[in-house]
């Protein structure tokens, strides 16, 4: 009897571990084609959180602010540029191997968890830490691989610095001889900023898509 239930026991784990595996994998597919099968309306499917949204308002002070910057078609842009909308935006590089695809998956992600009267309120932003290789035509290519919606921003290495510091953006460059070309370094956060281009809130990468997505429904936009 004890062996049987071992027995049991082994073949119900290894169930949930293919299952899991193959769940995993067609996640994956998903996010590589660009693909989003959630509906919508899902969100408000889902169980409210009854975890109160951050108050970042002492940190808002001081964040954020005017900015001139480059986009994907050349043109200049300053911050009054998008102050009909929210933005969504996250500092990375085009040549980043796995932060900055998986973060740009999940601000799509985010958008599509989202009803339309709110997502249309968000523009997706993705801004440069990399001005030497991140031109206009290489973000144009870039972003468009994400979501057809999104800005790519870069611009002169002094435009860049101090975009960085007015968002508190860290950022190094990271060289090594074995290394064909160079890698970036830098904080992995995505910040929710409102039109006056004040910070409402900020996610660092280990928060969901979903809890991203509930967390701005929760903050009635």
């Amino acid at each position: 009897m004890r062996n049987r239930f071992v027995r049991w026991v082994v073949f119900l784990l290894i169930g949930v571990g293919i299952g899991a595996t193959i769940g995993y994998f067609d996640a994956q597919s998903e996010m590589k084609n660009g693909v989003i099968k959630t509906s919508p309306d899902d969100i408000y499917k889902r169980k409210p959180s009854r975890k109160k949204p951050k108050d970042f308002t002492d940190i808002a002070k001081n964040f954020g602010g005017e900015f001139t910057l480059v986009n994907q078609d050349g043109k200049i842009v300053t911050q009054d540029d998008f102050s009909n909308s929210y933005k969504l935006i996250f500092f990375g590089f085009s040549y980043c191997p796995e932060v900055c695809p998986t973060e740009l998956m999940k601000m799509t992600l985010i958008l599509g968890d989202l009803k339309d009267d709110i997502s249309t309120k968000i523009t997706p932003i993705f801004v440069s830490i990399d001005p030497e290789r991140d031109t206009p035509e290489q973000l144009k290519q870039y972003v468009e691989q994400f979501n057809p919606d999104m800005v790519g921003l870069t611009g002169t290495k002094e435009q860049i610095e101090a975009v960085k510091k007015s968002f508190r953006v860290y950022a190094s460059k990271i060289e090594n001889k074995d290394m064909e070309g160079y890698m970036m370094n830098h904080s992995s956060f995505m910040y929710l900023m409102d039109k006056d281009n004040k910070l409402v809130a900020m996610y660092p990468a280990t928060d969901t898509a979903e809890d991203i997505a509930d967390d701005i429904y929760a903050r009635g936009l």
